[in-house]
C-alpha cells in the first residue's frame, strides 16, 4: 500500500545519518539499561530481571508505532537494538562473570 506523494518523487533514505543516530541511541539505551540493572541487582538481587522485562514490555508499543515515521524509526531501532545488546551483555556477564563470594 503506497502513500500518495502529490506528484513529488519520494526523498532518498538518509542511511548515513540514520545509522549514526541508531548507533548513538543504541549505545545510550544499552548503557542506561545496564546501569539500571546493575544497580537493581546490587541492591535487590533478582529484581533486575522483572525490571528489564517491564522496560522491554513498556517500550515495545512505542517502538512499534515509531517504525513507520521517517525520522523516529531510526530512534526506535536504536532503542530496540540497545535493549537487545544490554540483555545479551548482561546474560554473558551472568554466565561468564566472576563467581560470587
Amino acid at each position: 500500500m503506497s502513500r500518495p506523494t502529490g506528484g513529488r518523487r519520494p526523498e532518498p533514505t538518509p542511511w548515513a545519518t540514520g545509522l549514526t543516530v541508531t548507533a548513538l541511541v543504541a549505545a545510550l539505551a544499552a548503557a542506561l539499561d545496564i546501569i539500571l540493572t546493575t544497580a537493581l541487582a546490587t541492591s535487590f538481587g533478582w529484581l533486575a530481571v522483572p525490571a528489564n522485562v517491564l522496560i522491554g514490555a513498556g517500550t515495545a508499543p512505542s517502538l512499534w508505532l515509531m517504525r513507520r515515521m521517517p525520522f523516529w524509526r531510526w530512534i526506535g531501532c536504536g532503542v530496540g537494538l540497545g535493549l537487545v545488546l544490554a540483555w545479551l551483555g548482561l546474560l554473558i556477564h551472568v554466565i561468564f562473570g566472576a563467581p560470587a563470594g
